[in-house]
């Protein structure tokens, strides 16, 4: 009974998965790196101090717009659309102005959960609690989370790469997990 409920959620596990595996962007269509290559623009005007946080507000927007539009078109994946959209949450939090700390109580863990996750290390409190009470001059500041930020997109960068690979790769794994199962019996 209990082999074959782990069989069973090895296959749903597969079987879900596929779908992520399959190739979304069309051949010769790089919709996924130019978003990725828009967002490092932003983030080195931004980090340059050029232009407004109104600007950078309306860049942000826009993004996320040309996200919905590339999801909308399946030219990116759903997981590829979560990720990037956590990421415009969080380089959009850093960038605007929360002089009174009024959206700090209610995003603070995320951030720190989101910095914790891209660079294996929990931000420095004192240096977080520094920036947030606008020494920095907004939220947590894009100094603070700029590794997170560029970890992650390298990250989404290697998952576009590998998008053709997903098939081959989760059937690898696949027939590894047969092979155990047999030499097991």
């Amino acid at each position: 009974m209990r082999r074959a409920r782990i069989h069973w959620l090895i296959a749903l596990f597969i079987a879900s998965n596929i779908a992520l595996a399959a190739p979304v962007e069309k051949p010769g269509e790089e919709t996924g790196f130019k978003l990725l290559e828009n967002l490092v623009l932003l983030l080195d005007k931004a980090g340059r101090q050029s232009g407004t946080a109104d600007d950078w507000n309306a860049a942000i927007v826009g993004l996320a717009r040309d996200l919905k539009v590339a999801r909308d078109a399946k030219h990116v994946d759903p997981l590829f659309t979560v990720r990037y959209s956590r990421l415009l949450s969080a380089v959009r939090q850093a960038l605007l102005r929360d002089p009174e700390t009024l959206y700090w109580p209610m995003y603070r863990f995320s951030m720190i959960d989101f910095i914790e996750l891209r660079t294996g290390r929990t931000p420095d409190w004192n240096r977080l609690m520094f920036a947030v009470n606008d020494h920095g001059g907004s939220g947590v500041g894009l100094a603070i989370i700029v590794e997170a930020v560029m970890s992650e997109i390298v990250s989404l960068h290697i998952h576009l790469e590998t998008a053709q690979k997903r098939q081959e790769i989760l059937e690898t794994y696949l027939q590894k997990t047969q092979k155990a199962r047999q030499s097991a019996k």
